[in-house]
């Protein structure tokens, strides 16, 4: 029996998703309930593919009805009506009534709706998936979704079954005792690395700061990422009258987000609504500094399973508004950094992969 896993090339952080978990199977490969491991990919990056993954099998669109029916189809991606290799192989298996594995990284209907609200424009070419997602998510074998949030939406929303909750995981380099020393402005200096989306909150995160820098003009607050809000938040700074205060660093690597983590004064999250939030679990890991989460953030179910009593927080302009004092007054448990990371410890992705492996095993059985 083989296993088909489908390779994205590009697609930001759900993409860097799937390719770690390949990564981290393949070592484990001797643990694996399969003959055969095969990877899909778009035919223009098969030939790169096949140099740097040399012992194992590439597949595209050209030769899909080569796949055995008796193959497990994993694809980590969230499912996308397009016309594309990917949308190919999730129809393939659905025709041929194959195992299919499918991974729902954010609610779709969710970030149109917030698109929608506070950007006023709409992606048309999601419609066709708005409106076949239930029957999408449906299709699958094991929807693998990473918060209970998102299991109970998934559930709730769209009739999906056989829902598995697996957490994102992060790589050993976010432990790494890094103490380069970066001269920053701002008494303190507060800090968010993300994706610049509805979704995600940074505009309550401004207005929230804005409040303090009138008292507080020495504050500073560092925002690295790039997305389709950036553009707004600027001319919110702006209007704000806080552009001094507030440093856009656009894309930047993770030596560089590391290296902010251990030399601003805190970190915050304000996220409206959030899967999970590779983000927030990057900053636990490596901050010297206090963490705030949003409570609307996937991960904070397994702060709360796991019995942690980390800065939580509802993401509110008020809220975040009192963060922001209580760092200034230095009003925080300096132990919090260390059960922060012992938190984190937990979701390496070393840990993470032994639960598909654990999934491959359950959908093998009931073949």
């Amino acid at each position: 029996m083989d296993l088909v896993y489908y390779y994205p090339m590009r697609g930001g952080a759900p993409a860097h998703v799937a390719q770690n978990i390949f990564e981290y199977l393949k070592e484990r490969r001797e643990e694996l309930p399969f003959d055969n491991l095969k990877l899909f990919v778009a035919s223009k990056y098969a030939k790169r593919v096949q140099e740097y993954f040399s012992n194992f099998e590439v597949v595209t669109y050209k030769n899909i009805s080569e796949i055995s029916r008796e193959s497990v189809i994993h694809i980590p991606i969230s499912p996308l009506i397009y016309p594309n290799g990917k949308f190919l192989l999730h129809l393939f298996a659905i025709l041929k009534k194959m195992k299919l594995i499918l991974h729902y990284h954010g609610d779709m209907r969710k970030e149109m709706y917030l698109q929608l609200k506070y950007e006023h424009s709409l992606n048309v070419s999601y419609i066709p998936t708005y409106i076949a997602l239930p029957v999408l998510l449906r299709s699958a074998n094991k929807l693998i979704v990473n918060s209970y949030l998102m299991s109970n939406l998934v559930q709730r929303e769209y009739g999906a079954k056989d829902v598995v909750v697996i957490p994102n995981g992060i790589d050993d380099f976010w432990f790494e005792d890094n103490k380069e020393r970066k001269e920053l402005e701002g008494e303190p200096a507060f800090f968010y690395h993300g994706r610049l989306s509805p979704e995600k909150g940074v505009d309550l995160l401004i207005m929230g700061f804005s409040k303090v820098v009138r008292n507080s003009s020495k504050v500073k607050l560092y925002i690295a990422g790039d997305g389709p809000k950036q553009k707004h938040l600027r001319n919110l700074c702006n209007k704000l009258g806080i552009k001094k205060n507030v440093d856009f660093l656009g894309f930047i690597d993770k030596k560089e987000i590391q290296s902010y983590l251990k030399n601003v004064d805190a970190a915050i999250y304000p996220s409206r609504w959030d899967n999970f939030s590779l983000s927030i679990l990057e900053a636990l890991s490596s901050a010297e500094c206090p963490i705030y989460l949003s409570k609307q953030a996937g991960i904070y179910d397994f702060v709360v399973r796991n019995g942690y009593k980390l800065n939580a927080f509802e993401p509110t302009v008020e809220n975040i508004t009192r963060i922001v004092e209580n760092v200034i007054d230095e009003n925080y448990d300096r132990q919090i950094i260390q059960q922060q990371r012992e938190f984190a410890r937990q979701y390496t992705w070393d840990k993470v992969i032994g639960q598909y492996i654990e999934l491959y095993d359950q959908v093998i059985t009931t073949i």
